[in-house]
């Protein structure tokens, strides 16, 4: 009798293993304590040496600064240049704020994710808690992506997402035992969206990031603020394959409270009536959710860089 030999597990849960002390990761554990340190400290001083530390890197990343640069000019061709730079700098010190504050996911307790970590619009949610329907959080990239998720879990919703594994394995082993430190799947982006889709129909929660450029091939051209993108058209698949209702939701930082927030838009549950329309209506959800404080949005990625045939690369030198 030939013995049953189980299929590798798609989920992306890396292990400590001694590989990780290897002098090359040593930058990472040496720095730990002081993220340790960083997770207690009131936040108000948290976020001063942040804001230093993002002025800092704005200025010295020059790459990064072109692509929010660019894609600012395509979605809003309206603004000065001067309101367009402000805010590519207040990006930056969102985004070290980020940096900073995320060790919080690995190192507080319950009740002090319940007390910094406010999710708006959360009356949405209620009259699909305890039904038969899968909730399915459609969320952008901004800068705090990860804290309404770990919040949800923490609460006991079983979630599943799908990662970009990093390069330096040392930061993929923590940012993946935060992320899963209260149960969960997560996916690597290598498993395809059918193992995503798998966890919802077994009754996970999913937390799917799909606003990147995925590719002319694979998506719609529609408009998304002043400019034209290569868009998804996702969430129709995700409800038809599912029967799941969709939440869209942004996760934004409060610097004034030091309160990180997940705003949740209305449930989404009919199907587009095309490709065309279901990608759009992703990009409004977007607009809607960061067109009042749009430096929470990850600028720096290549959002623009699929073009109909005969349109140049915007980012092309």
């Amino acid at each position: 009798m030939t013995a049953r030999i189980n299929p590798p597990s798609p989920e992306h849960r890396p292990s400590f293993r001694l590989a990780l002390l290897h002098p090359k990761y040593l930058g990472v554990w040496l720095s730990m304590p002081l993220f340790i340190l960083l997770a207690f400290l009131p936040f108000r001083w948290r976020d001063a040496v942040a804001v230093r530390l993002g002025r800092v890197v704005g200025r010295r990343a020059r790459r990064s600064r072109r692509r929010a640069e660019i894609n600012l000019r395509l979605c809003f061709p309206q603004w000065s240049e001067q309101r367009r730079q402000r805010l590519v700098d207040e990006m930056f010190e969102l985004a070290a704020i980020s940096l900073l504050s995320g060790t919080t996911l690995l190192v507080r307790s319950r009740r002090w994710l319940e007390r910094h970590i406010k999710l708006v619009g959360e009356e949405h949610l209620k009259p699909y808690l305890g039904g038969d329907k899968p909730l399915i959080f459609v969320v952008p990239h901004t800068w705090f992506v990860d804290f309404p998720g770990l919040l949800l879990a923490s609460r006991g919703y079983p979630m599943t997402t799908m990662v970009n594994p990093q390069k330096n394995e040392a930061t993929d082993y923590l940012m993946q035992k935060a992320r899963s430190r209260f149960g969960g799947k997560i996916f690597g982006r290598g498993a395809g969206i059918h193992s995503l889709l798998g966890a919802i129909k077994e009754g996970f929660c999913a937390y799917y990031l799909p606003d990147q450029d995925h590719g002319q091939a694979r998506s719609e051209y529609v408009p998304l603020f002043a400019s034209h993108k290569a868009t998804l058209p996702c969430m129709g698949k995700m409800l038809n394959a599912t029967g799941g209702v969709i939440f869209p939701m942004a996760a934004t930082y409060d610097r004034s409270r030091g309160q990180f927030r997940g705003v949740i838009r209305p449930a989404i549950t009919e199907v587009a009536a095309d490709r065309a329309a279901d990608a759009r209506r992703l990009n409004q959800e977007i607009e809607a959710l960061i067109g009042d404080d749009p430096a929470q949005y990850m600028w720096i990625l290549k959002f623009f860089k699929s073009q109909p045939p005969g349109t140049p690369d915007p980012y092309a030198r």
